[in-house]
C-alpha cells in the first residue's frame, strides 16, 4: 500500500468518527458485527441472535473486538472531545486542499521535473482528474501537519498528571513540534533534490537500446509521493529515539551498541523505500538514514533519564 494509501485509510477512520459520532459509532459497529455473525449463522441453517444474546456470546468468547467496543462506549466524553479536534484538522486540510487547488498544476510540473527528458502519457479519461486529487490530497496534509500536531498535543494534555509527564509535554510542545516539522520537510527536500535526480534518470536508461520509456502518468506520481512523503517520515527517526530516551524506555548506550542491527534494518528500510535495485541509490537513502540513527543517539544522550530517575521525580 502506498503512503497515500495508509493515510487515505487513516482519514476514512477518522471521518467515520466525526461524522457518526462518538455514541453512534461503537453502536454501529455492534450493529455491523451482528450482520455478519447472523449472516454466518443463517449459512449454517441455525438460528440468528438478538443484539443482547450476540453480546452474551462475545463477551463468553472474550473476543478483543467486543472489549474495543466496550472501550469506546466507556469513553464516549474523550471520543466527543477527539471529534471536535478531528472536525478542526479537517477543517484546515480543506483549506489546505482549496489553496492547493489553485496551484495544482504549478505542482504536477514541479514533481515532473526530476524526470527530466521523460515522455508522460495517461491511459483512462479520468486519470488527470486522480492525479490532480492525489496531488492535492497529498498536500492538504503537509499543510495540516502543524494543526494536526497541536491538536494532538491539546487532546493528550489534559490528562498528564504527574511531573514528569508534564515536563516531557512541555518538551514536545515547544522544540518537540517544530522539530517534527522541519525533519519531515527537510526529508522531503533531500529526496526531491538528491535522490529523485539519481533514481529516475537510472530508471528511464534501464530500457537500453532495447525499449523507449514512456511513462504512465499517475502510476509516476503516485511513485513520486511515496518517495518524498516515506522519506520524509524516515528522518522522524531520531526524534523517535529521543522521546524513547527521555520516557526511560531505552538508553543511549543501548542504541549505540545496537549499531550494527540499526545497518541492517536501515539497508531493509532502504530496500524498500527504493524501488531500483542498484546500490547507488540504496547508498543514497542509506548513508543520512544511518546518519539520521546516529543523531538520535546523540539527541538521546542529550534527553535521557534513567527509569529510576524519574521514579523518583514522580514520588517527589
Amino acid at each position: 500500500m502506498s503512503f497515500t494509501g495508509v493515510f487515505g485509510f487513516v482519514v476514512l477512520i477518522i471521518v467515520a468518527i466525526a461524522l457518526l459520532g462518538p455514541s453512534k459509532l461503537p453502536r454501529g459497529l455492534e450493529q455491523l458485527w451482528l450482520m455478519l455473525t447472523n449472516f454466518r449463522r443463517s449459512q449454517a441453517e441455525r438460528e440468528p441472535l438478538t443484539l443482547e444474546e450476540a453480546r452474551a456470546m462475545w463477551a463468553a468468547s472474550e473476543s478483543p473486538l467486543y472489549d474495543l467496543i466496550q472501550i469506546m462506549y466507556g469513553a464516549v466524553e474523550h471520543l466527543m472531545e477527539l471529534r471536535k479536534r478531528i472536525f478542526v484538522v479537517m477543517g484546515s486540510m480543506l483549506v489546505g486542499a482549496i489553496a492547493t487547488a489553485f496551484f495544482v498544476d504549478v505542482i504536477l510540473r514541479f514533481l515532473q521535473a526530476p524526470a527530466k527528458n521523460a515522455l508522460f502519457i495517461f491511459l483512462r479519461p479520468t486519470d488527470m482528474i486522480w492525479v490532480r486529487m492525489e496531488i492535492i490530497f497529498s498536500a492538504a496534509i503537509v499543510l495540516a501537519l502543524p494543526v494536526m500536531l497541536y491538536q494532538i498535543l491539546m487532546f493528550i494534555r489534559p490528562a498528564l498528571e504527574n511531573p514528569h509527564e508534564i515536563a516531557v509535554f512541555k518538551m514536545v510542545a515547544i522544540v518537540g513540534a517544530p522539530l517534527v516539522l522541519f525533519f519531515f520537510i527537510g526529508g522531503i527536500v533531500f529526496a526531491y533534490y538528491v535522490l529523485l535526480p539519481v533514481m529516475l534518470p537510472f530508471l528511464l536508461g534501464t530500457g537500453g537500446s532495447i525499449a523507449q520509456p514512456t511513462w504512465d502518468i499517475r502510476p509516476y506520481y503516485s511513485f513520486v509521493l511515496a518517495v518524498l512523503l516515506w522519506i520524509g517520515a524516515a528522518f522522524e527517526t531520531p526524534l523517535i529515539m529521543a522521546m524513547l530516551a527521555r520516557l526511560g524506555l531505552v538508553s543511549p548506550k543501548a542504541m549505540a551498541r545496537q549499531w550494527r542491527y540499526a545497518i541492517v534494518g536501515v539497508a531493509f528500510v532502504s530496500a524498500a523505500i527504493t524501488p531500483t535495485v542498484d546500490p547507488i541509490n540504496m547508498m543514497l537513502v542509506m548513508v543520512p538514514l544511518l546518519g539520521l540513527y546516529f543523531l538520535g543517539v546523540i539527541f538521546a544522550r542529550a534527553v535521557y533519564r534513567p527509569r529510576a530517575a524519574l521514579a523518583t521525580s514522580d514520588n517527589t
